[in-house]
């Protein structure tokens, strides 16, 4: 507790000593100006009506608004001001005034380098991190809030990071999809638990992807085109991008299309075949609709469809860099319709909004699993067995929210709703296995076998089947006021009240899935089938209070609570596994102490925000992956997380500008965790897994006129990510190091009028090489499987305005 005091207290002072410089020179520079004030006065008066016998206002600001579509920006002096809709109120407010932990990014801070997926989100937030291994096969961690990785058949490990479209949840544990198409305004990260407006998924913070809204009286738009090559073992890539607005009824109506395709090459090489395993197709495109049917009333429509057909971006550590051995093609596709219909009503006092969605998405994982088929029937003795080890998954979601918000210019604002969710999601496992069913036959004296006949499997030569349904039902109501005194003293207290059933059976078929295997004696095998429901309710409160020291700095201190729903696990056999596991798992909670700081320095040519944490994680649902490859869930043990964020940006001249941002984070378990398996248990003080201690970025831009409206820029961006675990102690097995990287990102771009030519790279020096491990166990497989980052990609890109 002392370390945490003496942070607190470190924060404190550098607030201050922030604060009071700043405050000094304002002084200064008020005096100056006061001085000025009074030669300038009458100037300013005598030119008054010149002013006002200038063009028409309309015209000006319209010519304005063109000129900047198709320039793509201004320059300034100061730092640019950022909007957040976080709060949910009516309307959006400056992010310098939330008291949280908030970074925003605008979509071309990443597209300018060939970027836009979770993982390059992830680069710019230190407190983020994503384990990636196939497109859409990923998992989000903020603050060292995490127990385990990626499990693709996992289908009871709810996300601890909610993410968002709008106000759309999209979130997937294990399957967060890439949208590439989605023409965003901006990227809100939140990070700390959001229990309170965005449910129990958002225990650790959530990430929210703002759209562009149709406009309803101008006709523009874009096409974008990029073509790369890959280095190593990789190849070109190249994809387009469109986008236009129609003003269908000018003030009333307006339509906004964009599309993407692409093709990116693979960069891993299989050394039986010498060809590259993970190549990516990608085909998007959305549509919204934006009315204006009164006054009062907007509507807003969108509709996303995506089509997603890649592999699988693993390498044996065994082998030689960015090389696996894979008897057959892997696959990892994702399919995905998303619907969503907004209303936002103003009823004079209060704003009346409504958002209802529906999404639609199936997946497919398929990985080539000849070790484990081989080793665990067939004793590792050759030859290895062609097994396609395949997961699908089809996931059908419907949420609809109410949210009622004030809009009195009064010390009180306030926002209340209510949110209802119903999800389904049937998980289909399957190993085909060429040549299975004769050679158990000759190895195990069972003549005639067949897996279908004889172990119930969905067909023959396919040693394991599965399935897995979940229907899964919540309701919460939702409340959070801010209070303002003395126009300095903001005190903000809200409350969610929830409810959450899941409902979950399951079949395993197959000789690997049966309760009781067939046998020469018994040639029909017992099917392992389990059926169970979980319910749990509760509240989560949090608190907060924000002291404006002026209009540019911002003290704050806040106090929340998380929670995540429990679950169901899946049946473990006793006679394969020797283990008697729990059938259903608890929620889990953790309570959140956060104070924090955020100042504009320098003329408003600077930001700093800092803020330090403290989260308390009570029963956390721990993993136990047992030999035998089964796994489950139990509620064991506390994890305590502490840290320091940091954020700044500063506006060297007009042209050029430095951000870094950084994060410092401490998880571990605060005691010993007793599993009831002594291999399982994890000590006292043993680090989280895949969280890394420390975290940080950097950007730097730089713009230079050319002619009366040309500009050529170069911006470059570097990013840190220490090392990590993939388990908390290396006694428990399982425990292999997710080696630290460092990713340089590099830029030139010219711009012409509407165009805009440039040059970039990414992954520049190669020093981002591992996104996430799996340990090995197995003999005959060489070493632990890595999955690889994309190497060092160099490119053009196209961009025209109109």
């Amino acid at each position: 507790m002392g370390k945490h005091l003496i942070g607190h207290g470190a924060l404190a002072v550098l607030s201050l000593g922030v604060i009071a410089t700043s405050q000094a020179q304002a002084q200064a520079q008020a005096q100056a100006q006061a001085q000025a004030q009074a030669q300038t006065q009458a100037q300013a008066q005598a030119q008054a009506p010149q002013q006002q016998a200038s063009a028409p206002a309309q015209q000006g600001a319209e010519a304005a608004r063109a000129a900047a579509r198709l320039s793509g920006g201004g320059s300034s002096e100061k730092i640019e001001r950022i909007e957040v809709t976080a709060t949910r109120a009516v309307n959006a407010v400056d992010v310098q005034n939330v008291p949280a932990a908030v970074t925003v990014l605008k979509p071309e801070s990443l597209a300018k380098f060939g970027l836009g997926n979770l993982k390059d989100i992830a680069s710019l937030v230190p407190a983020m991190s994503v384990q990636e291994q196939a497109p859409g096969v990923n998992n989000i961690t903020m603050r060292g809030l995490v127990v385990r990785g990626i499990v693709p058949s996992e289908i009871q490990d709810s996300s601890l990071v909610a993410v968002y479209v709008d106000d759309m949840p999209v979130t997937l544990k294990s399957g967060n999809p890439d949208l590439k198409v989605l023409d965003l305004e901006r990227v809100e990260v939140l990070q700390g638990p959001q229990g309170t407006l965005f449910g129990a998924g958002a225990m650790a913070g959530a990430v929210r992807q703002i759209t562009q809204k149709p406009d309803t009286n101008d006709l523009f738009g874009s096409v974008e085109a990029v073509g790369s090559r890959t280095s190593g073992f990789g190849g070109n890539n190249h994809n387009l991008r469109g986008m236009v607005n129609i003003p269908l009824k000018n003030d009333v109506l307006g339509l906004r299309l964009t599309g993407y395709t692409g093709n990116d090459s693979g960069y891993i090489k299989n050394a039986l075949t010498g060809d590259t395993t993970n190549a990516v197709s990608t085909n998007q495109g959305r549509a919204a609709l934006r009315l204006r049917a009164s006054a009062e009333l907007l509507i807003d429509a969108s509709v996303t469809a995506s089509n997603v057909k890649g592999g699988v971006n693993d390498a044996y550590a065994g082998l030689a860099p960015f090389t696996t051995i894979a008897l057959l093609p892997q696959k990892s596709n994702d399919n995905l319709q998303l619907y969503n219909l907004a209303l936002s009503y103003d009823l004079g006092r209060a704003q009346l909004v409504s958002s209802t969605s529906y999404l639609h998405r199936d997946t497919l994982y398929l990985t080539s699993a000849q070790y484990p088929a081989t080793a665990f029937i067939f004793g590792g003795k050759a030859p290895l067995m062609q097994a396609a080890y395949t997961i699908g998954n089809a996931v059908t979601d419907f949420a609809q929210e109410f949210r009622l918000n004030s809009k009195d210019a009064g010390p009180l604002k306030w926002t209340a709703g209510a949110f209802f969710e119903s999800g389904k999601r049937k998980t289909r496992q399957d190993e085909p296995t060429t040549g299975f069913d004769a050679r158990f036959a000759a190895t195990h004296n069972f003549p005639g076998y067949n897996s279908q006949t004889n172990d119930l499997a969905f067909g023959p030569d396919d040693f394991f089947s599965g399935l897995q349904n979940s229907k899964s039902r919540q309701a919460a109501l939702f409340a959070e006021a801010t209070y303002t005194l003395w126009d300095k003293l903001d005190l903000t207290a809200g409350l969610r009240l929830f409810r959450g059933t899941q409902d979950f059976d399951l079949r395993f078929t197959g000789l690997f899935g049966n309760l009781v295997g067939a046998s020469p004696a018994v040639p029909v095998g017992v099917p392992e089938e389990s059926r169970s429901s979980a319910t749990a309710r509760g509240a989560n409160p949090r608190f907060a209070a924000a002291y404006h020291v002026d209009a540019d700095h911002l003290l704050y201190a806040a106090v929340g609570k998380g929670f995540r729903y429990g679950g169901n696990n899946q049946p473990v056999p006793f006679n394969f596994c020797g283990v008697n596991a729990p059938s259903t798992f608890a929620p889990d909670s953790l309570w959140n102490y956060e104070v924090g700081s955020k100042n504009t320095l320098l003329d408003h040519r600077m930001t700093f925000n800092v803020n330090a944490y403290l989260i308390e994680w009570s029963d956390v649902q721990v993993f136990n992956k047992l030999p035998c490859t089964y796994y489950f869930t139990q509620n064991a043990g506390k994890v305590r997380s502490q840290g320091i964020e940091l954020e700044t940006a500063f506006k060297l001249t007009r042209r050029a500008s430095v951000g870094l941002n950084a994060s410092y984070n401490n998880a571990y378990a605060k005691n010993t965790v007793l599993t009831g398996i002594a291999a399982q248990n994890i000590p006292a003080g043993s680090r989280t897994p895949y969280a890394p201690h420390f975290a940080a970025s950097a950007t730097l831009s730089y713009a230079v006129p050319v002619f009366d409206t040309d500009e050529i820029g170069v911006s470059a961006s570097y990013a840190y990510r220490g090392n990590a675990y993939t388990n908390f102690a290396k006694e428990q097995g399982a425990y292999s190091e997710i080696p630290s990287s460092n990713t340089v990102n590099a830029t030139v771009t010219y711009k012409t009028r509407g165009y805009e030519l440039g040059l970039f790279g990414s992954n520049l020096t190669n020093g981002n090489k591992v996104n996430d491990v799996t340990t090995n166990g197995i003999a005959i497989q060489p070493g632990d499987t890595l999955f690889m980052a994309r190497p060092r990609t160099v490119g053009l890109r196209l961009k025209a305005r109109f």
